[in-house]
């Protein structure tokens, strides 16, 4: 009896050290990198398209876009924004041919010249693997009072008898259709959702196919429902959905099925999680930041000076206090974020700002967090090159060189390519499903 326990113990002290070993390779292979001049960006992979819907299902949507659909807009390289605060534009563009590639003047002379609104820049990289882990994102800004929206579906406002915008995407959800054997209301089906919130460290949304309005949407009370649909994440910045949180989804998912008299159809483990593995090594493909440094060539700025400087120029700290992001509405009017700006490992809100002190300020691009055509990389350049003026400072990236006009041309070369590679998988920069597959 001895010998079978210890066996036993064995047993399950192995199987934690392969589970623990796995998910510290997934964390490791997925941190956000540095990109580099030499990086080769790989060819295009199919999307990953989660469960299908029955035939009289889709019947039941007519093939009809709903009243609010909006179809996406891919992101342009025109349209420009004007320079942040009283920023001296940082950049030119000269080409190749009339569409002309990206340049950027040397930094001795940017002050002297001015870029046109829809110049294009690129730039050196200041942020390497080991200063950030994935999981940063999640902290990456505050939501200003009034004026920042939340992407997140459970925090949009409803309008009166109009559905709210779907979420669930076949593109990086896994999603379980419910058949119903009649007709369901919110009221009914949002109690019995208490363990439909997150699968491990994935997301979970339940949407409900609404007759009114012939459009899904998040369930909502007061509202009836034909049929409903769950769906898992596939994967996000912690990285892949494993066995284990699929496991957990789909026991919440039969369990609804079962209070609400529904038939579920459930996925197969295997290519589930193949599949989101696949999506994991595209996006660990894509997911970059790139940076600029604000060196100072004298004394050591405060961190009371740095709050400040960033206070008055408009950016909001986050709640975290670890950073100030600088914000700009979109087409829609929406603030979104487009970088930020860090103090070393100052925190704004525990830290004595009277005592912190340093000599670098560092202007971090998401890049997949941020859309394309607000441009950015040339708003970050030009503020940067603002504080550089301002505070008697350098522009360098991370090895302490001058940003010259051939490394901003690399990266900028290959950053395009990045933008390219996620618009053809359907997920442009700073669309609703790259923030929800560039976060935690």
């Amino acid at each position: 009896m001895d010998l079978q326990t210890a066996l036993v113990v064995a047993g399950i002290v192995l199987l934690l050290l392969v589970v623990a070993y796995n998910q510290w390779q997934i964390r490791k292979s997925r941190r956000p990198r540095a990109l580099q001049p030499e990086d080769d960006v790989p060819p295009m992979r199919e999307p990953v398209v989660g469960g299908s819907t029955k035939p009289e299902v889709s019947a039941k949507l007519h093939e009809t876009p709903p009243p609010d659909h909006i179809e996406r807009r891919e992101p342009t390289l025109t349209g420009g924004a004007a320079a942040v605060g009283d920023a001296t534009p940082a950049a030119r563009t000269a080409g190749t041919d009339e569409a002309g590639d990206a340049t950027l003047a040397a930094a001795a002379a940017s002050a002297a010249q001015s870029a046109d609104a829809d110049d294009q820049i690129a730039e050196e990289v200041a942020y390497g693997t080991g200063q950030a882990a994935r999981g940063d994102a999640a902290a990456r800004a505050a939501v200003p009072p009034a004026a920042v929206q939340s992407d997140e579906q459970g925090d949009l406002a409803v309008i009166e008898g109009q559905p709210r915008p779907a979420v669930i995407d076949p593109l990086i959800d896994c999603i379980v259709p419910l058949h119903l054997e009649r007709k369901a209301s919110g009221d009914r089906i949002l109690p019995l959702t208490g363990r439909l919130r997150r699968a491990g460290t994935k997301q979970v949304h339940i949407e409900g196919l609404r007759e009114a309005a012939n459009a899904w949407e998040p369930v909502t009370a007061g509202h009836q429902y034909e049929d409903i649909q769950v769906a898992v994440q596939l994967a996000n910045r912690s990285g892949p959905l494993n066995a284990l949180e699929f496991s957990e989804f789909v026991n919440a998912v039969e369990g609804l099925a079962e209070a609400l008299d529904a038939s579920a159809e459930l996925p197969d483990m295997t290519e589930t999680v193949a599949n989101a593995r696949e999506l994991d090594n595209f996006a660990a493909t894509c997911d970059v930041q790139l940076g600029v440094n604000v060196i100072s060539d004298g004394a050591p700025w405060s961190a009371a000076y740095v709050q400040s400087v960033a206070t008055q120029d408009g950016l909001v700290l986050s709640r975290d206090g670890t950073r100030f992001t600088r914000y700009q509405a979109d087409q829609d009017g929406i603030q979104r974020a487009l970088f930020t700006l860090q103090f070393g490992d100052t925190n704004f809100l525990r830290d004595d700002l009277t005592v912190k002190a340093g000599h670098q300020i560092t202007l971090l691009l998401d890049v997949p967090q941020a859309a394309q055509p607000a441009k950015p990389l040339k708003l970050m350049c030009e503020y940067g090159d603002s504080l550089a003026q301002r505070m008697g400072a350098r522009l360098v990236d991370d090895n302490m060189r001058p940003l010259t006009e051939a490394s901003f041309v690399a990266i900028f070369t290959q950053l395009q390519a990045l933008y390219d590679k996620l618009d053809a998988r359907g997920m442009p920069a700073g669309s609703p499903v790259a923030l929800r597959l560039f976060s935690n």
